[in-house]
């Protein structure tokens, strides 16, 4: 991944930051053992991710509760990602329902659309190292990914999710998605009802931006 983008190295005192926030970044926005396995599986490339995100926003690290003059972190949120007709801060769930109709055209647009790519804000960097559904049956099957105008092979995990405890899909290699990229997701409908997919990861930002009550996912 380091060969795939520039970054700048964490100092001293970030990388203190990065470790010391770590564990409760984890368990505390993540209860299911099955999640916390798969972030620390990727520990490291998120540290990589930390690193691209302070050469991509030129700022330092300052954690949680970062500075204006700072970036920092967070879970990957819906209200960043899901872009509707009268964008709103109140785009706060995963949650959506598919439809038979979803089910018989089988590929339905989720993230962005192959036509109007979404483009992640200019303050924030985003790594996806996983995806999980909390719906107690799992309505998706598959997801398919263009990102940097690449198109990633597509993530059959139908039975695998179902397989896990969390219906949890550990990508094999993270996705970094950096400051106002383009991109998109589809998602391969597999049964009607409601689905809870939604990607786990970070989310670095600007500290304005994490605050901002306005901030919302941009077509």
């Amino acid at each position: 991944m380091a060969q795939e983008y520039q970054a700048i190295e964490l100092t001293t005192n970030e990388d203190a930051l990065f470790e010391g926030e770590w564990d409760a970044f984890v368990t505390k926005h993540y209860r299911a053992r099955e999640v916390v396995d798969v972030f620390q599986d990727h520990k490291e490339n998120i540290k990589e991710a930390c690193r691209i995100a302070k050469y991509q926003l030129e700022s330092s690290f300052g954690g949680l509760n970062a500075n204006t003059n700072e970036f920092g972190w967070m879970p990957i949120m819906p209200n960043f990602l899901l872009a509707t007709g009268t964008p709103t801060y109140a785009t706060s769930t995963w949650r959506q329902y598919i439809a038979t109709s979803d089910v018989t055209t089988r590929w339905k647009d989720w993230i962005g659309t192959s036509a109007s790519n979404l483009k992640l804000s200019k303050y924030a960097t985003m790594i996806m190292i996983a995806f999980a559904d909390s719906a107690e049956v799992a309505k998706i099957d598959g997801i398919q990914a263009k990102v940097k105008g690449k198109d990633y092979p597509i993530w059959y995990f139908g039975d695998m999710m179902r397989d896990t405890d969390q219906h949890v899909y550990e990508l094999t290699a993270p996705i970094v998605v950096e400051k106002e990229q383009e991109f998109y997701l589809q998602q391969l409908c597999g049964r009607a009802g409601v689905s809870e997919l939604h990607p786990l990861g970070v989310y670095f930002a600007k500290g304005d931006h994490m605050r901002d009550q306005s901030a919302y996912a941009k077509i």
